[in-house]
């Protein structure tokens, strides 16, 4: 092993008190020389053993065997978890003032500040998580309540401090539902809705059609006949005995008024006595054949043969 600086300038500092001893004595200088080198020797000696420490003291911890049957697991570290309450059934607001949610929950917490004095910080806890639904389900739809309860799942999973900063709060197994009674009410509303929906829908299709006959089909009794063509190809002869009666279609749906009928032909005085006649001939009970003699009154006379 190699000796350090501070070993050598002691070395060489007992050399030279020798030396000088040996010269105070009035020793020969040979003796100092002698003794310094034989003093330096033993140190070299000494300084080059190796230095024994002593062995380490174990302690052996005495071995419990466990019985054959069991097998020695390593168990993980025990954590203590937080505490939790349960909450069900409450019920929070909607966005809609006629519905209302049921709320239910595992509330979890943990105390924030050392040495609350607080007797009851489950009370705290639920009140601040309840507080924190509230504000999230006022603005939610009761039509959409699956997408509600992941969403408020999601919010309230994240912790979050009271407004006194004494707990921090969350909560697990989230559900958010509407009542029985209140989601059959809801499904009889939306059938209405769609009851209404499509009535007025069919409503406003009676309207555009009785607006399109009346301004484009009876605008005129032109249009009228090719209305009639285009939808009856080939029946020309017919279109053309149906003219008076699209006429008068179009005369109505234009003015609302009827058209002037044509007068039905008057009798004369001299055709109602030979209806009278012939009805009189045709009830006479002592005629055996009461025809003969209406065929001879309505017989066509010969024309007069002209006399020369």
């Amino acid at each position: 092993m190699k000796l350090d600086k501070n070993t050598l300038l002691l070395s060489a500092a007992v050399v030279a008190f020798l030396y000088l001893l040996a010269l105070v004595l009035g020793l020969p200088g040979w003796v100092a020389v002698m003794v310094s080198v034989v003093l330096l020797a033993v140190v070299a000696v000494l300084y080059n053993e190796p230095d024994v420490k002593p062995a380490p003291i174990t302690v052996t911890a005495p071995v419990t065997h466990a019985p054959p049957s069991v097998h020695s697991v390593d168990h993980d570290p025990v954590f203590s978890l937080p505490p939790t309450r349960t909450i069900a059934d409450v019920r929070l607001p909607s966005a809609s003032p006629d519905f209302q949610f049921s709320f239910s929950a595992v509330v979890h917490w943990s105390t924030v500040l050392s040495g609350s004095r607080h007797a009851d910080l489950s009370s705290v806890a639920v009140d601040a998580l309840l507080n924190r639904a509230k504000a999230l389900t006022a603005g939610q739809q009761p039509t959409e309540e699956s997408l509600n309860q992941h969403r408020l799942a999601a919010l309230l999973g994240e912790p979050d401090l009271d407004d006194r900063g004494q707990v921090r709060t969350w909560a697990t197994e989230v559900r958010l539902r509407l009542p029985d009674a209140d989601s059959k009410h809801l499904q009889v509303l939306a059938a209405l809705h769609r009851r209404e929906q499509r009535t007025l829908l069919e409503r406003r299709m009676e309207r555009d059609e009785r607006a399109y006959l009346r301004d484009e089909v009876l605008a005129s009794p032109g249009s009228a006949a090719v209305w009639w063509l285009v939808n009856n190809p080939g029946e020309v002869e017919k279109a053309v005995e149906l003219l008076e009666t699209l006429a008068q279609l179009s005369s109505v749906a234009n003015t609302d008024e009827l058209p002037p009928q044509r007068p039905k032909p008057h009798l004369t005085a001299a055709d109602k006595t030979i209806a009278e006649l012939a009805t009189a001939l045709n009830h006479h009970p002592e005629e055996d054949h009461p025809a003969n003699y209406r065929e001879q009154f309505f017989a066509e006379k010969p024309p007069p043969s002209d006399q020369p």
